[in-house]
């Protein structure tokens, strides 16, 4: 069976690092980052790498991680749940980004041994199993 495929948004190196090594310890997910919106578009238009997944930071120089879902809703292309990643956010700002179609947040500092399985639970039904 094939892997999750998970897209992670992240301009900042050290953030996508760190993240990369929490997704990894996951068998069932493969991972491909990208530093900036404009990337992950160019990634999802060109189809040759479909993500089950996409994880962006929210603010981020150029697209940030709005902006990217914002396009991927216009066109057509939000197949997919999309997380965001963020430092904090209240109740309020969670509630208006899920109006505008975000699934989930991750609030940093995450958990890296939780990560891989609470992003796994965005995705109905789940698309690998160990």
């Amino acid at each position: 069976m094939r892997k999750t495929r998970i897209l992670l948004i992240e301009d900042d190196w050290d953030i996508a690092q760190i993240t990369l090594l929490a997704l990894a310890l996951d068998p069932v997910i493969e991972t491909l980052h990208v530093e900036a919106g404009d990337e992950a578009i160019r990634q999802i238009k060109d189809g040759g790498w479909h993500p089950d997944l996409i994880l962006s930071e929210l603010t981020m120089p150029g697209l940030n991680g709005l902006r990217v879902l914002d396009i991927l809703q216009r066109e057509g292309l939000k197949t997919m749940p999309f997380v965001l990643m963020t430092p904090k956010l209240g109740h309020r700002e969670i509630a208006t980004y899920r109006k505008r179609g975000v699934d989930g947040v991750v609030i940093k500092p995450f958990d890296p041994l939780a990560l891989g399985g609470n992003l796994l639970a965005y995705l109905e039904p789940p698309r690998a199993c160990a």
